[in-house]
């Protein structure tokens, strides 16, 4: 019987902080872009472990911080265990449930027992937490890939789970309240060792009593995962809390938690929230029917830091999160109509403006995975989207950008909010406003209309990337433009879910990216267009490119990094030499091989100075 039954081991003035669509943190003189979610987390804790069998600890309390965070090792719990997983680990950490979606969780008391008048030890009790928190329900357990039907006493109702009077399989949910009693099944049975202290209170759990049956469990002990609608959340249009699947009153709640931001209500301008609340409530097409503009359904792991988890939350509803003087406001993926702008006569200095970006920052497709309920919750590819007119105008070359979706389960969705990520992307112009004191009337994340006569620009929608005070009485925005046309997506330009690819387990989370080929060097003056095929591969990342002085790979540096199959490499001086290699990275860090060489020796003679004086 042992062996049939194996268990398987400080604020800025201003802030912008965007969820993979075109944010950024603004701040005092800092920028940081966040552009796209690309599975980086980072470590602000130390999990707890959980006793066996003791309750477990309250969830630990994290400092909210905008610094900048320690990205997890490859070996970190996260980057190895699926969310669906269910696992024996002596430490993990309190996992946060939002909206519904399906979760494994680790075993904190297993126990083998015979039944009465037998010594043969067939039953296997197993407790596995789900969430550490009280959730709304537990809705459907899943062994592997298949659904268990059970009766409202937790009995299955199909074989080979149940086979006449004969169950080899009982369930029994507990959803986490905080005065739920101990599970009175585990206490008659575990000799002792689970009493009625052992409540697990504020812990939703599954206990799963399994009969041994060759036909039941012929490969051994099944994963056993739930589908869970988890936390209870506060809604201010209604006043009530209750569960919801709502992005942004998820986002809200994530602000207030204490294991969030901890955010007061006098830090929170509510009023932005139910707008982008009711945003996201909005009804909006796809090809087999209607969804709602957007959900989030998803886990966090209290391992990450606020500052690491925000942007996966953002995502689900393309938003904008940001802090102006001390207040938090949520913009969500809307065009929001200008109420108010700027012109010329609100210049206190000469104005910048940038009407286009550098090659090396566009692309023409966006694609990465989302969270499919048909997967039993594992991330899976959506259909990438593509703009064939931006390709044409990149070279016939297509420049991906990979953006995972870990909070979106339906493929439409995801494909509406790639498509807001790339329509953002191509709208190219930016524009440095030192404004007078007219600039104090704007926020940070706020649309605005601007007028500029002399550069051509009249009414033109643009969006406040960045606010901060000047010493010179007045107020520095940057601006970066915005439009109605980026939020739209017609029905027929999604690709429907019955012509996606076969759903794959498992993935190929330890396979490294395949090499790149075709590396190729063009001289045009003092720079070098280097060139490369690109990498097909689901979890591709991003490429690294790699100089040497010589030919010798040993000697190499990393010089950048991108996503598109073409880079600049500017300045070099009359008759250096120079030699590159690429390499790809995937999600999961894994790297490819070095492609082959490419060098050049720029023509001319070497320029020498002359130091007078």
């Amino acid at each position: 019987m042992p062996a049939a039954f194996p268990l398987v081991a400080g604020y800025a003035a201003s802030a912008l902080f965007g969820g993979g669509v075109i944010g950024a943190i603004a701040g005092l003189g800092a920028a940081v872009a966040v552009r796209e979610i690309v599975g980086t987390s980072s470590n602000s804790s130390t999990p707890e472990p959980a006793p066996t069998p003791a309750p477990l600890p309250p969830p630990p309390a994290i400092i909210p911080s905008l610094t900048a965070a320690t990205s997890l090792s490859a070996s970190s719990y996260e980057a190895r265990v699926s969310p669906t997983q269910m696992t024996q680990q002596p430490i993990t950490p309190h996992r946060i449930i939002y909206g519904e979606t399906q979760v494994g969780g680790p075993l904190v008391y297993t126990r083998l027992r015979a039944p009465s008048g037998s010594n043969k030890r067939d039953i296997l009790h197993l407790v596995q937490v789900l969430a550490a928190h009280e959730v709304q329900d537990i809705t459907a357990v899943s062994f592997g890939n298949t659904d268990i039907k059970m009766d409202a006493n937790g009995n299955p109702t199909v074989a080979p789970w149940k086979n006449g009077a004969a169950y080899y399989a009982k369930l029994y949910k507990h959803l986490g309240a905080a005065d739920q009693n101990a599970d009175s099944v585990l206490v008659a049975n575990s000799g002792g060792e689970w009493t009625n202290a052992h409540r697990l209170r504020g812990r939703a759990y599954l206990h799963a009593q399994l009969t041994w049956s060759a036909t039941a469990y012929p490969n051994g002990l099944p994963n056993i995962s739930a589908k869970v609608k988890g936390r209870k959340i506060f809604d201010p249009r209604t006043n009530t809390t209750a569960w919801s699947d709502n992005a942004a009153l998820c986002i809200l709640d994530f602000m207030k938690a204490p294991f969030g931001l901890n955010c007061t209500d006098d830090e929170i301008d509510l009023n932005s929230f139910i707008a982008a609340a009711n945003i996201c409530d909005e009804t909006v097409a796809r090809p087999d029917g209607n969804e709602k503009r957007y959900t989030c359904n998803g886990t966090i792991d209290l391992n990450n830091s606020p500052v690491a988890i925000l942007p996966s939350l953002l995502s689900s509803c393309a938003g904008r999160l940001t802090c102006t003087s001390g207040i938090w406001r949520l913009f969500a993926g809307a065009y929001y109509p200008p109420l108010d702008g700027l012109d010329d006569g609100d210049l206190r200095d000469p104005v910048t403006v940038h009407p286009q970006r550098s090659l090396r920052e566009l692309i023409n497709t966006v694609g990465g995975t989302f969270i499919s309920p048909a997967a039993y919750g594992q991330p899976t590819d959506y259909p990438p989207v593509t703009v064939a007119a931006y390709q044409t105008l990149d070279g016939n070359i297509k420049v991906k950008r990979t953006l995972d979706l870990p909070f979106t389960n339906s493929p439409y969705m995801a494909q509406r909010i790639a498509k807001i990520t790339l329509e953002s992307n191509r709208k190219q112009l930016s524009v440095e406003f030192p404004a007078n004191l007219a600039g104090l009337r704007f926020v940070a994340g706020q649309t605005i209309s601007v007028t500029l006569s002399r550069f051509g620009i009249t009414s033109r929608p643009m969006i406040v990337a960045g606010w901060r005070m000047s010493d010179s009485m007045g107020v520095d925005l940057s601006l970066v433009e915005d439009g109605a046309s980026i939020y739209e997506m017609a029905v027929g330009d999604m690709i429907t879910a019955d012509t996606l690819p076969p759903i794959t387990l498992p993935s190929n989370a330890s396979v490294p990216p395949a090499t790149p080929t075709g590396l190729t060097a063009v001289v045009s003056g003092s720079n070098v267009l280097l060139t490369w095929s690109q990498v097909e591969e689901s979890d591709f990342d991003h490429f690294e490119i790699w100089e040497a002085t010589t030919s010798n790979l040993s000697n190499a540096s990393l010089i950048a990094q991108c996503s598109q199959t073409n880079w600049i490499k500017q300045g070099l001086l009359p008759n250096s030499s120079r030699t590159w290699w690429i390499r790809a990275v995937d999600r999961q860090h894994n790297n490819s091989n070095y492609s082959t060489s490419a060098s050049v020796t720029m023509p001319g003679s070497q320029a020498f100075p002359i130091i007078l004086g």
